[in-house]
């Protein structure tokens, strides 16, 4: 294994708010149906914040009424995904694309970057939603919700993929992680890496420079300009 190597930066983005955001009320319709099939007692879920968090912590909250029922957890995951997969994908309408991605995309993709995701959807679910979106990228390896609640911890798994995929040891300040919520911020700066905050989510200038992320942007647009500001630093 190489050591001591200046590697690329590697680039982690976020999906929900970040690249695309999903009709909320579209979503919380489909989650309200499933609770009510399963005969789940959590009355409170249309008012819940789910910014930020994983699908694993998400809907294991579901279940506290429940003992936190792991079979029932596997059987809520299995009909959400399937619920993605048939409904997400033909209502694409209910889906937007977030402006100037693909300038974003084309920057990092077309350069000396190592790109992934980081992103507390599960892995199937990140897919589906980048295709409902017209999001066709290949990125190389991800971090997802599924493998762990708390988000946190998600920068060490890209860390451990990225050491098995490149076969160099991973430095945390050559990442970057490019998110919607204070919650990035949080797991960027535990992990000793960059964020980039965009106010493109839920949460506005104020809100998230409260967590003093290492830049705000207002949308993805003219990366070379952001960019060269994080990579000066």
């Amino acid at each position: 294994m190489q050591q001591d190597q200046q590697h690329p930066w590697v680039i982690l983005f976020d999906i929900d708010g970040t690249l695309l955001t999903v009709d909320s009320k579209f979503n919380r319709s489909h989650l309200r149906r499933i609770i009510d099939e399963l005969e789940i007692n959590f009355p409170d879920m249309e008012g819940e914040s789910f910014s930020g968090r994983t699908d694993h912590d998400i809907f294991t909250s579901f279940l506290v009424n429940h003992d936190f029922d792991e079979n029932l957890y596997q059987e809520f995951k299995i009909r959400y995904l399937d619920y993605l997969k048939n409904l997400l994908l033909t209502n694409k309408d209910r889906v937007k694309r977030l402006d100037d991605i693909d300038e974003a995309l084309e920057f990092f993709f077309g350069g000396d970057f190592i790109c992934g995701l980081l992103t507390g959807n599960y892995p199937q679910a990140a897919q589906i939603k980048l295709k409902a979106a017209d999001i066709h990228r290949d990125f190389s390896f991800g971090a997802f919700g599924e493998f762990e609640k708390d988000r946190n911890k998600l920068p060490q798994l890209a860390i451990n993929e990225v050491q098995k995929i490149h076969d160099f040891n991973p430095k945390p300040d050559r990442f970057l992680i490019l998110g919607d919520t204070p919650r990035d911020i949080i797991c960027a700066k535990n992990a000793g890496m960059k964020c980039v905050a965009v106010t493109t989510g839920k949460y506005g200038y104020k809100e998230l420079s409260e967590h003093d992320p290492d830049l705000i942007i207002d949308s993805l647009a003219k990366p070379n300009e952001w960019f060269g500001k994080i990579s000066n630093t």
